[in-house]
């Protein structure tokens, strides 16, 4: 046998499983074992596609962070102890990499010990210790790869198969630990949906967030499919960061050819180009999703192609605002109103004795400026009649002007009618597109309630309606932090009564200083927060009495959860397991830009909904709903009534759900006969 021959085969194949020197095997061992956690549960279930999206990016970018790392560590040995070819040289210069990765890994157990994890504490002292475990891990794991190839140096120079072996042990060793975490979390997962006993809903007789028969279970992604395809993402990645070294050596080169003295600069210019084309890329690419969502937020639903006919909402007959600028979400909300016939129907009032509930909306296309559109909405509820009913609620909508309908509808039926909603338009996209308009929303809210509080102060005492707020997702976000910096004095101040907020996402500042000082923000205990309506009655009397502005967030909602800390920082909701709040999973464990990851994933599922069926579970509010509305405006109602409420709103939102989808259907076929018509 060719003994030459078989050994370079045996170093080709070496360098495919692992990589051709330390520094990728390191790597390589890091974004294997990487992959195994990328399994650990979420907070919503995930399917196959999104658990290879979550693998590949996970186990990509923690192989070009160790690449990063481990090359500035082989640098330092080889200043130590230069590989000068020989084998003596080569297990110097590998012992020495050992050595150093030893050394800053007590680096980073140093820096985690002296920077022990505080309630509160800055995103800088997070960050200094994220990095120091970090280091201990990487730099451990350098070191055990160092090690293993200087014994390989040493003694397996005339043992082909055992080269392979050592060299290839990170693989092994990194699958390895994979497939146990992989199978941790199965028998887990598996155990804890085993004793799950969900109960069916009284109207309908679903269970609530049941799965479907041939879906996952919650938590356990397809593990085979997920890994191929996660392998297929984390490649095409490693293609593109390949890609962007070729393009910048390629530039350096040019450039040293051009200026032989540009020496290092040349490399420089090179990356620095090579990520100036990237990132304008990616802004080009953002640009472009942001406008086709501007665009699609813009556009009338062929369901409705007339203006509303009703004289208490905007864009009708008695309305200053113009209804084609009123946005799809804007056109879908006032056409929705109630009318005096369907609120006497389900509540069993008679008509006479209802009122039409009015609702103003103004969208971004209605006036240029914040000013200008809060004017116009404020003679918009006078002319309506708005001030002549006896509960009047802002509504601040989520980024594409969408206002929860099950919510208003509840207020509406109600208060017989006896209510006027407002809201104001600040973005056309979806709300995790709409993050950079959070401060329009903000300022938007405070000019309005600002405009109400003194035209309210202008009414008589006994004829002022009661001020209510109401947000949801990133509206939530938007009127909370209208009051920054002011706890619960800031709705005292503009003399707000009652507010329900659904989903508070976990960057609403107000909400945060709330729940970090909740005595100084919060001093009489008038705020709440819970996760269902059987958690609000389990409240002592008295605190239910008390309260006057309630936050109702799933603790499963990852709205509520993600926040860009996740990369560096453990949050509260992952601390000791047996702490940890109903619907968080006892085996779930923060790690570094993992858990960010994951929870970004859940994010993109947190909106999965069907018309007309209302559950409570991730960021679908709907199923409490109407008895927290009741609750938090102190708008008492026996339990027939909620009833007949609850069955008409899944009614009507099955049926408005239906009407745009026939519509639309026509609409394209229509589109269709004109297009054959006209190439005929």
């Amino acid at each position: 046998m060719d003994r030459g021959g078989w050994a370079r085969r045996a170093q080709r194949t070496r360098n495919a499983l692992a990589g051709s020197d330390t520094t990728q095997q390191t790597a390589v061992l890091a974004s294997m074992a990487t992959v195994g956690l990328s399994f650990e549960p979420g907070l919503l279930p995930r399917s196959g596609m999104d658990q290879a999206l979550a693998t590949g990016i996970v186990a990509a970018v923690q192989h070009g962070l160790v690449m990063t790392s481990q090359s500035a560590y082989a640098a330092l040995a080889r200043k130590l102890a230069a590989d000068d070819g020989t084998q003596p040289g080569r297990v110097r210069n590998r012992a020495v990499r050992a050595a150093v990765g030893i050394g800053v890994a007590s680096a980073g157990a140093v820096v985690q010990r002296l920077l022990a994890e505080r309630p509160g504490e800055p995103l800088r002292r997070a960050a200094l210790r994220t990095l120091g475990h970090r280091t201990v891990r990487i730099g451990l794991a350098g070191a055990a790869v160092s090690a293993v190839s200087a014994a390989d140096a040493a003694v397996g120079s005339n043992r082909p198969g055992l080269r392979v072996l050592a060299a290839s042990g990170g693989v092994l060793a990194g699958s390895a630990f994979a497939a146990v975490q992989i199978r941790r979390y199965h028998v887990g997962e598996k155990t804890a949906a085993a004793g799950l006993r969900p109960v069916a809903d009284p109207l309908t007789g679903e269970v609530p967030g049941a799965p479907a028969p041939a879906a996952p279970q919650p938590g356990i992604p397809p593990v085979t499919r997920s890994l191929l395809l996660g392998a297929a993402i984390s490649a095409s990645l490693h293609v593109l960061a390949l890609g962007e070294r070729m393009f910048s050596r390629r530039l350096s080169a040019a450039i040293s050819r051009a200026a032989p003295d540009a020496g290092p600069l040349a490399d420089l210019v090179g990356h620095a180009t090579a990520l100036g084309v990237t990132v304008a890329g990616l802004a080009a690419a953002v640009e472009y999703v942001n406008r086709r969502a501007e665009t699609g937020g813009s556009a009338i639903d062929a369901a409705y192609t007339s203006p509303p006919a009703g004289s208490t909402v905007s864009g009708g007959p008695a309305s200053a605002v113009a209804w084609p600028s009123l946005s799809r979400e804007g056109v879908r909300f006032v056409n929705m109103a109630l009318t005096r016939q369907e609120i006497a129907e389900v509540t069993g009032t008679p008509v006479e004795a209802v009122r039409a509930p009015v609702r103003a909306f103004a969208g971004l296309a209605s006036a240029e400026i914040v000013d200008v559109r809060v004017d116009l909405v404020m003679a918009d509820l006078a002319r309506l009649g708005a001030f002549e009913r006896s509960v009047l609620c802002v509504a601040s909508p989520t980024g594409t002007g969408y206002v929860n309908y099950v919510a208003i509808e509840t207020l509406e039926y109600l208060t017989k009618g006896d209510c006027a909603t407002v809201a104001l338009q600040y973005s056309l996209r979806p709300s995790f597109l709409s993050l950079d308009r959070v401060a329009m929303g903000r300022e938007q809210n405070r000019a309005l309630l600002h405009a109400l509080e003194w035209r309210l102060r202008s009414l008589p005492e006994g004829r002022r309606p009661r001020l209510v707020g109401f947000g949801e997702s990133l509206g939530a976000h938007t009127m909370q932090d209208a009051f920054l910096h002011e706890g619960v004095s800031g709705p005292h101040r503009v003399g707000m009564d009652r507010a329900l907020f659904l989903g508070t996402p976990a960057q609403s500042k107000w909400a945060k200083q709330w729940r970090l000082d909740p005595k100084h923000a919060d001093p009489d205990g008038e705020v709440a927060e819970v996760a269902s309506y059987s958690e609000w009655l389990a409240l002592p009397p008295p605190e239910r009495a008390q309260c006057r502005y309630v936050l109702l967030s799933h603790h499963e909602d990852p709205i509520t959860r993600f926040e860009p800390a996740l990369a560096i920082q453990r949050p509260g909701w992952l601390g000791p397991a047996e702490r940890r709040p109903a619907g968080i999973s006892h085996l779930a464990r923060w790690y570094p830009f993992t858990t960010f990851v994951l929870t970004l994933v859940d994010v993109k599922n947190a909106l999965d909904v069907t018309p007309g069926i209302f559950v409570a579970r991730g960021h679908d509010y709907r199923a409490d709903l109407a008895r927290m509305v009741s609750e938090a405006y102190e708008l008492p109602a026996g339990e027939s009534e909620l009833l007949a409420v609850e069955r008409a709103l899944r009614r009507r939102e099955a049926a408005w759900a239906q009407r745009r989808l026939v519509a639309e259907q026509l609409r394209r076929a229509g589109e269709a006969i004109s297009r054959q018509a006209t190439q005929a």
